[in-house]
């Protein structure tokens, strides 16, 4: 499903920016759609304190495209909208939302920062259950290093170098402005081009794999695939500098999108399941284009999943959308959503 150039505009001005990524990187397949629930993903969002700064950080860190700043030196909060913050549970909020993208494709990443309401800065751990980690895949990790040091990124990798990875991947941890954690990753088949990324990826610590499982692929029609059992990785553990960790991993993805999704579950080091909320700093979550809307959010729900949302339902949204926000089994938050026939045609101001 190819959503239309003016939808687009109007679902980024409403806080529902679709491309994570629609355009596959070369070599790469995407999956056709099937009949499953979900037809595809969409935006991933990093919840942060400070929109400006977190952009100014990746554009200066990766080189990526940012909404120019204007003369008054921020960018402006958008109107207030009844139905989006019905959807986030934010009443009363004040919100502003703009994307970083990797020049000449769609590799996007989005941050909205909410004001207004009461809210947290959540500490992230790599293996506590619900951290999501962005993987950059890079032509050169030690260019790609070197310029986000020089943009005041943390090197969580002891050391402060790339370590070696099966394979012959070579990767190294580091934490943003904001404190999340990006994976700077050269597979062994990775594309020249120095520090310039080449594909985004998505990697999320679960607790319990059997429960994700059972979530993404029986209720949410995620392929999931590559399975591993715990194993005493030395090259994550050199990663991370977690030294008594083992890991289980698996890998998912979805008809529609290209996404690819790392799921992990630690074992041998203290864990603290987050509890968050999605205007939180820390908060993540990542968009669902859903077949039919209140058919997923009810299997959800079914599935012991939460739904923030006002009312426990999808909302409208303009234009013409319902969508929800729902609690995976991580605190991961999702927002699958789709079309709807007039449920929603204008803005609705608080």
């Amino acid at each position: 499903m190819r959503v239309p150039r003016p939808l687009i505009a109007a679902l980024t001005a409403c806080g529902l920016l679709l491309l994570a990524r629609t355009m596959p990187v070369a070599g790469q397949r995407t999956a056709p759609e099937d009949g499953g629930p979900i037809l595809g993903t969409g935006a991933f969002t990093s919840f942060v304190e400070n929109m400006d700064r977190s952009l100014a950080f990746y554009h200066e860190a990766f080189g990526m495209e940012v909404p120019e700043l204007p003369a008054t030196g921020a960018r402006p909060y958008n109107p207030a909208n009844a139905q989006l913050f019905a959807m986030f549970d934010i009443p009363g909020a004040r919100e502003r939302h703009q994307s970083a993208r990797v020049p000449g494709t769609d590799l996007r990443v989005e941050f909205m920062e909410v004001q207004d309401v009461p809210h947290a800065t959540i500490p992230l751990r790599i293996q506590d259950p619900g951290t999501a980690t962005l993987v950059f895949v890079v032509g050169d990790v030690d260019a790609s290093l070197a310029r986000a040091r020089g943009a005041g990124a943390a090197v969580i990798t002891p050391g402060g170098r790339p370590v070696a990875l099966a394979g012959g991947a070579r990767a190294v941890l580091i934490r943003d402005v904001d404190g999340r954690f990006i994976e700077l990753r050269r597979t062994a088949a990775g594309a020249r081009g120095g520090s310039r990324i080449v594909d985004m990826r998505l990697s999320i610590a679960v607790a319990d794999m059997v429960r994700t499982t059972h979530v993404y692929r029986d209720v949410l029609g995620f392929t999931m695939e590559g399975e591993t059992a715990f194993t005493a990785e030395p090259q994550m553990r050199a990663l991370t500098g977690l030294s008594s960790l083992d890991v289980h991993r698996a890998n998912a993805s979805v008809a529609g999108s290209p996404l690819q999704i790392e799921f992990v579950e630690y074992r041998g080091v203290d864990r603290t399941p987050l509890r968050m909320r999605i205007q939180d700093r820390g908060a993540a979550r990542l968009q669902l284009r859903a077949r039919d809307v209140d058919t997923i959010v009810a299997a959800m729900k079914g599935a012991g999943l939460t739904v923030a949302s006002r009312g426990g339902e999808a909302v409208p949204i303009p234009p013409n959308l319902k969508g929800a926000l729902v609690a995976d089994p991580d605190n991961f938050f999702l927002t699958p959503f789709a079309p709807c026939d007039g449920c929603a045609p204008t803005l609705r101001r608080e």
